[in-house]
C-alpha cells in the first residue's frame, strides 16, 4: 500500500514538473467537482531615471516581484458557476502584497456577481505600458498636492482597501457593468487637498457604471463614477468626495494592430481634470500618447494654487518573445517623458512644479509560469 501511494505521488510529481515546463499554469484539480489551477509570473526590472521633482541626478535602480494565480471553478448541469481567485505578490523589497482575492458566482452567458478585491473594466488602457510614470498609475493614493493629477477614469475601479460589489452581463454585442466601493476612501487622497488636512467621515458608497459595444474589431465604452453619500472624506469641513468622473474609450483590433484612444473627465471641488491619450501597438512596438490639463479655482479652498497645469507624457516600449527560444520568456524595453508646465497662474506659482521634466528608462525580464 504505501509502496504504490509513494509510487502514485511520484507519477503526480512528475506530470506536475512536465506541464510546468510545458504550460503556463497548470491544472492541479479537474474533475465533477471543479477545477482549481495555480499559475503566475515573475517579473523584474532595472529602472535609469532622472525625476526633476526629487533629484536632478540620475538613478539606478532595480525592481520586481513574484506574482503566484490560483484559481478555481465549479459549473453546474444548469451553466450555473463559482469562481474563486487569489493572486499574491511577494516583492524584491521583502515585503508581501495582495493583486487579486475574489468570489464570483453566476450563470454562463447571463449575469455574474463579483464580490472582494479586483480591478474593473479598464476605461484608460495605455497600451504597451512598460514604463510611465506620472500620478493616477494605482487605484488608492491617486490625488497628492505635491503633483498634478492624471485622471484616468478609474477612481471607483477596484482593488480598494475597502469593500467592493459588482454586476456584470453581456448581451450579444453589449457588455454592461456596474462596479461599487464601499468603506473608507480616504486613502484615495494625500494627507492634504488643497493645503488643508484630509479627515474620514462616513463610509463612501462609490459607483462606476460602465457600458461598452463591440462591432467587429471596433470597441466604444463610456463610464461615469460617483460617491453616492455626504461628508465620506471632508477638508477643512468641505465634503471633497463630492467629485464626478466620466471616461469615454474606442478600441481597434485587427491582426497585429492595436489601437486606443481615450479621455477622460473630472469635475471636483476646486478643480477640473481632463485627461486625452492614444496609444498604437504593432508586432511588439508600442507608442503612446497622455495629455492631462489641471484647472485650479480658490473658491472653497482659499490660500492655495490658482491657475492651469498642463502635463504631457510620450512612452514607447518593444517586447522581445519567447527569449532564449523559451516560451512565454520575455523582455520589455521601455523609455518615457513626461512634463509638467504651469500656466495662467493668479496664486502660488510654483506649487506643481513648473518646468518639471522626467525621463526614465527601463529593461523588464518576465516569466509567465
Amino acid at each position: 500500500m504505501k509502496y504504490r501511494n509513494a509510487t502514485k505521488l511520484s507519477l503526480i510529481a512528475i506530470l506536475v514538473s512536465t506541464a510546468m515546463q510545458a504550460n503556463a499554469g497548470i491544472t492541479v484539480i479537474d474533475n465533477e467537482k471543479g477545477s482549481f489551477s495555480i499559475g503566475g509570473d515573475v517579473e523584474f526590472d532595472f529602472n535609469y531615471m532622472n525625476f526633476d521633482s526629487t533629484s536632478e541626478d540620475w538613478q539606478f535602480d532595480q525592481t520586481g516581484r513574484i506574482l503566484l494565480n490560483f484559481a478555481g471553478e465549479r459549473v453546474t448541469d444548469d451553466n450555473n458557476y463559482l469562481k474563486m481567485q487569489v493572486s499574491p505578490t511577494y516583492n524584491q523589497s521583502g515585503s508581501i502584497g495582495l493583486d487579486d482575492a475574489w468570489f464570483a458566482f453566476g450563470k454562463q452567458k447571463g449575469p455574474e456577481i463579483r464580490i472582494g478585491r479586483f480591478e474593473s473594466y479598464d476605461m484608460f488602457p495605455l497600451g504597451q505600458d512598460t514604463f510611465i510614470d506620472h500620478s493616477g498609475d494605482t487605484s488608492d493614493g491617486l490625488i497628492s498636492d505635491s503633483g498634478a493629477y492624471i485622471y484616468r477614469a478609474k477612481e471607483a475601479r477596484g482593488r480598494s482597501t475597502d469593500g467592493q460589489i459588482m454586476y456584470s452581463q453581456t448581451f450579444n454585442q453589449v457588455y454592461f457593468e456596474l462596479n461599487a466601493l464601499l468603506g473608507d476612501r480616504s486613502s484615495l487622497f494625500g494627507s492634504t487637498y488643497h493645503g488643508k488636512t484630509v479627515e474620514s467621515g462616513d463610509d463612501a458608497f462609490v459607483i462606476r457604471p460602465v457600458i461598452a459595444y463591440t462591432q467587429d474589431s471596433f470597441t466604444i465604452a463610456a463610464s461615469v463614477e460617483r460617491n453616492l453619500t455626504s461628508d465620506a472624506v471632508t477638508a477643512n469641513g468641505v465634503d471633497i468626495m463630492e467629485r464626478t468622473g466620466y471616461g469615454l474609450r474606442t478600441s481597434y483590433n485587427i491582426n497585429d494592430i492595436n489601437i486606443h484612444a481615450n479621455f477622460a473627465y473630472m469635475d471636483a471641488v476646486d478643480e477640473t481634470n481632463a485627461t486625452a491619450g492614444i496609444n498604437v501597438l504593432y508586432k511588439g512596438f508600442g507608442l503612446g500618447y497622455v495629455y492631462a490639463r489641471n484647472e485650479y479655482t480658490n473658491e472653497q479652498f482659499s490660500g492655495w494654487y490658482e491657475g492651469d497645469v498642463d502635463v504631457s507624457t510620450i512612452y514607447t516600449s518593444y517586447h522581445f518573445t519567447n527569449v532564449m527560444d523559451v516560451e512565454d520568456f520575455s523582455i520589455y524595453t521601455g523609455a518615457f517623458q513626461s512634463k509638467a508646465e504651469e500656466k495662467n497662474v493668479k496664486s502660488g506659482a510654483g506649487t506643481y512644479a513648473n518646468g518639471d521634466n522626467d525621463i526614465g528608462l527601463r529593461v523588464r525580464f518576465k516569466y509567465i509560469f
